[in-house]
């Protein structure tokens, strides 16, 4: 059972098991970890009340909506005060997935899908308002 912050190992597994199918059920859980459903039910409970699991999402493939080109954009900003109000509204793209502040010489590591490469020279260009762009396209995942 959990305990303040800490997890047994039968947590864990749970994790992984819920990490690898979100959708799986309790009884089938149950069975690998030798719980009720119920049991497990209540287990998965007390992770999200402690902040161990932090929600479910879903996974979709990004090429039957016509994704073609994936990239990765680090953003050099200009001015250290304009990169929350860049990073906010880099985050409000549709075509961005990810935007996180990061350190070194780069300021924000952009991740974005477009359908096309035109795609992602108009997003080059509205972001350019911020800063510098380095981009690297991803060829496999």
């Amino acid at each position: 059972m959990i305990s303040k912050l800490k997890m047994d190992t039968i947590d864990e597994k749970i994790i992984k098991m819920l990490n690898a199918n979100a959708r799986e059920s309790f009884a089938t859980i149950g069975k690998s970890v030798d719980l009720s459903a119920p049991a497990v039910g209540k287990r998965v409970k007390q992770l999200e009340e402690k902040g161990f699991i932090l929600g479910y999402s879903l996974r979709v493939n990004h090429e039957k909506f016509g994704v073609n080109v994936k990239a990765y954009i680090n953003l050099k900003i200009h001015q250290s005060s304009t990169l929350r109000t860049a990073s906010n509204q880099i985050k409000n793209i549709d075509e961005v997935q990810r935007c996180d502040r990061i350190s070194g010489e780069d300021s924000l590591c952009i991740l974005a899908y477009f359908k096309s490469n035109k795609d992602l020279v108009f997003l080059l260009e509205r972001i350019s308002q911020y800063g510098v762009p380095n981009t690297r396209i991803i060829l496999e995942s």
